[in-house]
């Protein structure tokens, strides 16, 4: 009978296996973590990270408060069932580990009681040790074994497979903003300080032409061109602060506010509403991320809606933060493929991308603009290292 229900369990596996190899799942990561789980009759399943010596959870799935835990959270590296797996001292399985003296003393385990354990490294293709992908449970299970931890191994390729895959698009997003933001130096460069030095130059050339037989329009050519180095001068540093500054470090109600005073002409209303008490648990680079998508939404109103009136809000939880450009303007409509998209529509999906955030741009000829963008708080699994 024992024997028949292995393989049932297997058979079990198997088709769990062959679903999400398929990719007809929506989200690999939350189900492959949900099939071990199930699978191995677990109370909860998670991928960490493993960085600077600490070891980060990445994705839960299960009853990770009994243990203490909660996703994005981070415990020393040291103190973990993971660190002694991937230094060789642990096996895969651990069916009881109430009484192993390997583990017993772990502050990790007397907070969270854990009483059995499955656990494999999560390795990129490069060698890389990204990290770990576990299964455990609060009560011993002496039903666990090896054929659990080929389950594990298998499951633990396809999470490194969907890592890897999400940080080769997040490398190419990063190159389209980068590609983005120097054609737009290269622009902005163009039409404002080389359009001003022209003219300083044809200025000094005039002031050559006419100071022997008029020198009052000498002086005034003169005049011209001392404004406009000014002129150029003051772009050139205003270019530089803008591709310099970070925004990351002060809140994004000060940053988004002095923004609005700088872009929106006096013919425009603005409104500017932040919601919600929790932009302490927003990362610098989170927020610095938000403000230049939001700021890319507010250049665009700017410079193409026709907008009298354009809202900025931005709204914080527990759990992420969005930030929505909406205007009143004249509309567009949108194109039929992603790959088709404006540069600075696709700017601002890429931007988002890079945190593991989205965003959604929703307009139509005469009905106004509205962009989202959103970020998870509790970051991606494909930051680079």
């Amino acid at each position: 009978m024992l024997v028949l229900v292995d393989h049932a369990r297997d058979a079990a596996k198997l088709v769990k296996l062959s679903e999400v190899s398929s990719g007809r799942t929506p989200d690999t990561i939350e189900w492959v973590l949900a099939a071990a789980k199930e699978e191995l009759g677990m109370e909860v399943a998670f991928i960490s990270e493993f960085a600077e010596q600490r070891m980060i959870f990445r994705k839960l799935v299960g009853e990770a408060e009994s243990f203490g835990w909660q996703e994005g959270e981070s415990i020393p590296l040291d103190d973990t069932f993971c660190q002694l797996l991937i230094e060789g001292c642990l096996p895969i399985v651990i069916p009881d580990a109430t009484g192993d003296e390997r583990v017993k003393t772990l502050n990790v385990n007397s907070e969270g009681r854990i009483g059995s354990y499955v656990g494999v490294p999560i390795e990129l293709s490069d060698g890389y040790r990204y990290g770990t992908f576990c299964a455990l449970s609060h009560s011993p299970d002496p039903w666990l074994n090896e054929r659990d931890a080929q389950f594990m191994r298998v499951l633990a390729r396809l999470v490194a497979e969907h890592i890897e895959r999400g940080r080769r698009l997040l490398q190419e997003a990063t190159e389209r903003v980068r590609a983005h933001e120097r054609r737009k130096v290269g622009r902005e460069l163009h039409d404002r300080v080389a359009h001003t030095m022209g003219v300083v130059h044809q200025s000094l050339q005039l002031y050559e032409a006419f100071k022997e037989r008029d020198p009052e329009i000498a002086a005034e050519k003169m005049e011209l061109a001392k404004r406009m180095t000014k002129e150029a001068m003051s772009k050139t540093r205003n270019l530089s602060r803008t591709l310099t500054a970070d925004e990351g470090g002060r809140e994004l109600k000060v940053a988004l506010s002095e923004l609005l005073k700088d872009i929106v002409p006096p013919e425009m209303d603005c409104e500017l509403r932040v919601v919600g008490e929790e932009e302490d648990l927003v990362s610098d680079g989170l927020r610095e991320q938000l403000f230049l998508v939001l700021r890319e939404a507010l250049r665009n109103t700017v410079s193409h809606s026709g907008a009298s009136k354009v809202t900025v809000s931005v709204v914080v939880d527990q759990e992420k933060i969005a930030g929505v450009v909406e205007d009143n303007g004249q509309g567009f409509e949108r194109k039929t493929s992603a790959s088709s998209e404006s540069g600075g529509l696709a700017y601002m999906a890429d931007r988002a991308s890079l945190l593991g955030g989205t965003c959604s741009v929703d307009s139509s000829l005469g009905g106004g603009t509205r962009v989202k963008a959103s970020f998870p708080l509790n970051g991606t699994l494909f930051s680079t290292r």
